[in-house]
C-alpha cells in the first residue's frame, strides 16, 4: 500500500514537512510544461504552489492543462505530491489554502473532488 501522501493516480496536496516527499521535485512552472510535453516522471512533488496563487494567468493555464491532461495521467498512473507551505482551511464541502494571511481556493486548480486524508495536513484530488 502507498503511504501518507504518495497515493499513484491522484494529487496528493501535503503540507510541507508533514509527509516524506520525493527527491525529485520541481517548480510549478516546470510540472506545467511537463504536463503539456506529456512528460510526467513517475514519482514527483511540485513545489511552489502557494506563491504561484499570486499569478492568476498562471493558475488559470496549469487548471487547464491539468484538466486536459487528466485522461492521460490516469493512464500513466504517475504518483505527484503538491507540497505547500501553509495551512488547509475547511469551507462548505471544499477547501482553501491559507497561506500568508490569504485564502486560496483548492477547488479552482483540483476540482471539487477534494479529499482530507489522515489528520488534515493532506488532500487528494483525482487526476
Amino acid at each position: 500500500m502507498a503511504g501518507p501522501g504518495r497515493i499513484p493516480g491522484q494529487y496528493n496536496i501535503v503540507v510541507a514537512g508533514e509527509y516524506e516527499t520525493f527527491d525529485h521535485q520541481m517548480p510549478i512552472e516546470e510540472f506545467l510544461q511537463r504536463l503539456k510535453n506529456d512528460d510526467v516522471p513517475e514519482e514527483v512533488s511540485v513545489v511552489g504552489l502557494e506563491e504561484a496563487f499570486d499569478d492568476e494567468e498562471l493558475v488559470n493555464e496549469l487548471a487547464r492543462e491539468m484538466d486536459q491532461r487528466a485522461d492521460d495521467l490516469e493512464y500513466q498512473s504517475p504518483t505527484v505530491q503538491f507540497v505547500v507551505e501553509g495551512s488547509f482551511h475547511r469551507r462548505g464541502k471544499t477547501y482553501d489554502l491559507r497561506y500568508a494571511g490569504d485564502l486560496y481556493s483548492l477547488q479552482e486548480l483540483f476540482g471539487p473532488q477534494l479529499e482530507r486524508r489522515d489528520q488534515g495536513d493532506w488532500i487528494t484530488s483525482p487526476f
